[in-house]
Formats: structure tokens, C-alpha cells, sequence
């Protein structure tokens, strides 16, 4: 309700909801975005304004429904503290994936050499990746 807040707080809201995680669209696994984060279980808000009916937010919700506790812990002045349930993260609350696309374009020569991706090659004394190789990821490809 953002009619109810100081300005510089709905301000501040709008650069924080862009950084929500949640379900970005029906074609997401479709899309040519490089990285992209996905907000496993994402729940439809519990209270919605008439600004969220109207652009159908509940269809693709971006976020979860947590069961929050405002109070003082140990009696210490604690600021922006946070205690979560472990029997909520063990089911699931706040999961997401990482989708990663990359492209590369693999070529067969003439005499029967062609190019293929390898994960990087271990030290035989250490089982760590050659210095040159330590930005390539397991796949073989850097990150």
C-alpha cells in the first residue's frame, strides 16, 4: 500500500523488488538469459492491492509467506538479526536454482580432429586445477 509510506521508502522498495527472486515467466526455461535465479517454491502474497490484481501478480509470484517474530532475543539489542527454523529450510523455504546458459560453437576438422569441452585436468599431487585452469567450472567451461 504504497499510498501509506514516506516516498523515499516506496523508492527504496522499487530497487529491492527487482531484485526478487521467484517465477519470471511462463517461457523461462526458454530464454537466452545468461544467469538466472529461480525461487524454487514461490507462494502467492497473502494480502494483494488492487495494483497487484491488476498486473495478475498472483499467477507469478516472486517471493514466500514467512511466519516472522518481531522481539528481543537474549535481551540484547540486536539489529537486523534474523533466526530461521531449521524444519522450514529442510522442507524447502527459500530453495532456488541457478540456471546458467553458455554457448560455444564446436568444430569438426578435416583430418579427423574435432574440439569437445573437458572438465579442467587435476594435479596428480595436489587433485586441485593447474593456476591457468582455476576459472573453468567442473563442466569445462569458465565461469
Amino acid at each position: 500500500y504504497p499510498h501509506h509510506n514516506q516516498s523515499p521508502r516506496n523508492t527504496y522498495q522499487c530497487a529491492m523488488g527487482k531484485q526478487a527472486m521467484g517465477t519470471i515467466g511462463y517461457n523461462q526455461r526458454n530464454r537466452i538469459d545468461t544467469l538466472m535465479y529461480n525461487l524454487v517454491y514461490p507462494h502467492a502474497p497473502m494480502v494483494k492491492s488492487r495494483a497487484l490484481d491488476l498486473i495478475n501478480f498472483d499467477k507469478l509470484p516472486a517471493g514466500q509467506n514467512a511466519i516472522v517474530a518481531v522481539m528481543s532475543y537474549s535481551g540484547y539489542d540486536i539489529e537486523d538479526a534474523l533466526i530461521l527454523n531449521k524444519a522450514s529450510i529442510d522442507r524447502g523455504y527459500g530453495r532456488c536454482l541457478v540456471y546458467r546458459n553458455s554457448k560455444c560453437t564446436l568444430k569438426q576438422y578435416a583430418n579427423q580432429t574435432y574440439d569437445r569441452i573437458m572438465p579442467p585436468l587435476l594435479d596428480a599431487e595436489t587433485l586441485n586445477p593447474p593456476y591457468r585452469h582455476m576459472v573453468l567450472d567442473a563442466d569445462g567451461i569458465a565461469a
